[in-house]
């Protein structure tokens, strides 16, 4: 009983030992300077992706609505009660091209696509469009890299800061039960 006395005393004297303090981070320039190099870089993609989305929109037939994400898409970019939304089944087939209009997933490729939305692995731009889309609808999405597969690309087809083309279409929209 003695021992384990001594050794309750030993472990609360060790705990009382002097805390180190945590200071905050700071940016030497090297940081700075970095962080400076990021933020004009992904302005520059930006600009790029959008002037590669513009002249596609002026040599296209199609009329093109910019969203508040980001994206443009080909029908009038608004929602209503009937599209999908978080926690609905959405069944849906899709080609990817780039902007030298190669196809680089076809839909014989992709095939036909059932996930929950909001519980996907989807590119964001994606996940945002397939809810602005009616069920038996079809429409072209342009998506700047940051909506659609970022630096990396899919690491197989899609490389990274890709501006990219989805030609969608909604096969069902089973609505979340409530």
């Amino acid at each position: 009983m003695k021992k384990i006395a001594l050794i309750c005393a030993i472990l609360s004297l060790a705990a009382c030992k002097n805390k180190v303090v945590q200071y905050p981070v700071s940016y030497d320039d090297d940081r700075a300077k970095f962080m400076e190099f990021s933020h004009d870089r992904n302005k520059q993609i930006l600009d790029e992706d959008n002037a590669l989305i513009q002249n596609y929109i002026d040599r296209s037939d199609l009329k093109f609505q910019r969203t508040s994400y980001g994206f443009w898409i080909s029908n009038s970019g608004e929602t209503t009660q009937t599209m999908a939304k978080s926690g609905d089944v959405v069944k849906y087939a899709y080609s990817v091209s780039n902007f030298d209009d190669e196809i680089i997933y076809s839909e014989a490729e992709t095939g036909t696509q059932t996930i929950m939305m909001g519980r996907s692995d989807l590119p964001r731009g994606i996940q945002f469009a397939l809810q602005m889309i009616e069920k038996g609808d079809a429409a072209t999405v342009l998506l700047p890299s940051f909506l659609a597969y970022g630096g990396y690309g899919d690491r197989n087809k899609i490389l990274g800061n890709e501006p990219l083309i989805f030609k969608i279409k909604i096969q069902e929209i089973q609505k979340k039960s409530n």
